[in-house]
Order: structure tokens, then C-alpha cells, then sequence
């Protein structure tokens, strides 16, 4: 009798792993898959109401225009970009240094990741060195130039530190920071503190008064005239005799009298005009008489 053929591997006919898992783990999955669907409608959602709010404050900051419609926004958007642009708008609504430096406090303080910052911190800055706040001003200055962002603001930074350092007289760190500056690139910047090297190393000019020239007129050939001093006229007064007053009796006073006007010459006549004389009749011409007119008799014809 013949061995039967021995098999090489045998297939395994039932479930796999992975359907084990499945079968397994169904209800898990199914929550898993409805919170996955759950999270990308509630991404969705929370996306477009945050592009809404922006697009109203947006929209509400264009309209505002004095600090009552800014604050309106700061409180109705208070978790939105447009917050810190009106609080910024405030700060240049303000117009003393004092005003103007507690609303930049406040934007700076409150919103400090507000692509404004930079700016506004140099503003803050340069007022309160025109205030004579010159710790705070060096302070917030430092404060820019340690700032990541601020890097195009570092050299004006710079420039003010110097001419802080030049106005309490400590020459030599003025002219340091200005010769980094200088010598840091070809820019705006470095033109500026050039300048102010060469106004740094300046020496003020002495200023000499010159004595007065005294020129003799005879040297010239100038006779110098005495002036003529006017005679003073000498007005003799007479002093005008004195008026006494009689005395007057407390019990028996005197009316005084009520002076009469005085009389108004007469107005003389006018003249009476004098008759004029009659013109004369000239004579009458008189009349030439009339010659009656001479008939020449005609001449006789000779007999016949």
C-alpha cells in the first residue's frame, strides 16, 4: 500500500486579523468616525463665524471717526486684530504729550503682539524724550531694539539713544553709536548720523565784538557845526487879580442873580436895488421917397 502525499502548508480558512480587529473594534470606530465628522463641521463653522467677525470689525473701524466709535469696537470685538487698531486710532486722536503717551501705554501694554507694536513703541519713545522722560525714553528704546521684528527700526532707535547720550554730554558713547550706525550701510540712516557726528565734533564760534571806529570830521575836510541850541522865550504872566468873595450870612443867604442875556445887535438892511433907466427908443429912419420913373420918348420917324 502506498503513503498518502504529505501536504506542504496548510491555508487557514478562517477570519484574518485585520477583520478580527474590525469585528472587535466595530463601535469604537463608528464613534471615532462620528467625532472626526463632528470636529471638521465645528472647524468649518467656528472658521467662517471668525472671517465674519473680522469682516465687521473690519468694516466698523472704517466707519468709526472719533474715540467714543473706537471704544464701541474695542468692546464689541474685543478678541479680534481690529481691538488693538482702535486703540492705536486713540493714540493718534490724542493731542498732549501726556494723553498721547498713557494711550500708547495702554495699546502697547494691552496688545503687544499687534503688528503695530514696533512702530508705536518708537513714537512712545521720541514723546516722552521731548517730555524730559528720559528713563522711560531709553528704556522703551532698548525695549525696540531687543525686538525680533523691529529690525527695520533699530538704526532710528540707535540715533535717538545717541542724541540722548549727546544731550546729558557723554560724548564719547553719542559718538560710538553714531559711528555704528555710519558705518553700518549706506542708507537714510547713515546720512542721518553722519550729520550728527559732524555737529557733535562742531566747536561754537567765538563771537568778538569789534570796539567802535571814532573818525575825526576836520581829518576829512568836514567843518563841523556847532549845533544851535534855541532860545528858550521867556513868557511874562501877569497873575490875575484876585476875586474875593464877600461873605456870605448863614441867616440871611443871597440869591445870586440870573445875568440877562445880552442884547442881539440889530441885522442891518439889505440896500434897495436903484431903479435902472428906461433904454430910448432910437429915432425912427425916415422914408426915402419914390422918384416916379423917366419914359425916354422915342425918337420921331422922318416924315414922309
Amino acid at each position: 500500500m502506498e503513503d498518502a502525499p504529505t501536504p506542504i502548508a496548510e491555508l487557514e480558512q478562517g477570519p484574518s486579523k485585520f477583520e478580527e480587529f474590525l469585528e472587535n473594534n466595530q463601535k469604537k470606530l463608528i464613534i471615532l468616525a462620528i467625532l472626526i465628522f463632528l470636529g471638521v463641521i465645528a472647524f468649518v463653522f467656528f472658521k467662517g463665524y471668525k472671517d465674519k467677525v473680522t469682516k465687521d470689525a473690519g468694516v466698523a473701524i472704517m466707519k468709526a471717526e472719533d474715540e467714543s466709535a473706537y471704544n464701541k469696537v474695542i468692546s464689541s470685538y474685543s478678541s479680534s486684530a481690529a481691538a488693538g487698531t482702535a486703540a492705536m486710532a486713540i493714540a493718534n486722536l490724542r493731542t498732549s504729550d501726556d494723553d498721547k503717551i498713557a494711550a500708547l501705554n495702554h495699546f502697547i501694554n494691552t496688545y503687544p503682539d499687534h503688528p503695530g507694536v514696533p512702530t508705536k513703541l518708537l513714537e512712545l519713545a521720541l514723546i516722552q524724550t521731548n517730555s524730559k522722560k528720559i528713563q522711560d525714553a531709553e528704556s522703551n528704546l532698548n525695549k525696540l531694539i531687543a525686538n525680533d521684528k523691529a529690525s527695520h527700526l533699530i538704526p532710528r532707535a540707535k540715533i535717538a539713544l545717541a542724541d540722548i547720550a549727546a544731550a546729558k554730554n557723554e560724548i564719547p558713547i553719542a559718538e560710538e553709536i553714531y559711528n555704528e550706525i555710519k558705518d553700518a550701510n549706506d542708507n537714510h540712516f547713515s546720512h542721518i548720523a553722519a550729520s550728527r557726528l559732524l555737529y557733535l565734533k562742531a566747536k561754537p564760534p567765538v563771537v568778538v565784538n569789534p570796539e567802535p571806529t571814532k573818525t575825526d570830521p576836520a581829518q576829512n575836510g568836514i567843518n563841523p557845526l556847532k549845533p544851535i541850541q534855541p532860545a528858550t522865550p521867556s513868557l511874562n504872566l501877569s497873575t490875575p487879580p484876585a476875586t474875593t468873595t464877600p461873605p456870605v450870612n448863614p441867616l440871611n443867604p443871597i440869591t445870586p442873580t440870573t445875568p440877562s442875556a445880552p442884547e442881539i445887535p440889530a441885522v442891518p438892511t439889505t440896500p434897495t436895488t436903484p431903479d435902472i433907466p428906461a433904454v430910448p427908443t432910437p429915432p425912427v429912419t425916415p422914408t426915402v421917397p419914390t422918384v416916379p420913373a423917366t419914359s425916354t420918348p422915342s425918337p420921331a420917324g422922318p416924315a414922309e
